[in-house]
């Protein structure tokens, strides 16, 4: 396993202890490996989030990812939480 997929994996296991639910406050849950486009799903209202960790000094932008996989989604009439 490569250092970035340890790092994230790391942070990851970080914000399912630290944060709760922006939406019912409950316990977030991480989801299989590979799931597309997000990384923990609330346990109560399955609010999806991804989750992007960085072990550099903070930047002035936020770093996304999955936008080719969700252009197929939307191609395809295929709707999903944002």
């Amino acid at each position: 396993m490569s250092n970035n997929q340890n790092v994230g994996n790391k942070g990851e296991l970080d914000v399912i202890k630290k944060v709760v639910c922006p939406n019912c406050r409950r316990k977030l849950m991480l989801l299989p490996k590979n799931y597309p486009l997000v990384d923990v799903q609330c346990k109560g209202c399955h609010f999806r989030a991804q989750i992007k960790t960085q072990q550099t000094k903070p930047k002035d932008i936020v770093f996304g990812a999955g936008w080719d996989i969700m252009k197929k989604q939307l191609k395809q009439a295929i709707l999903f939480p944002l």
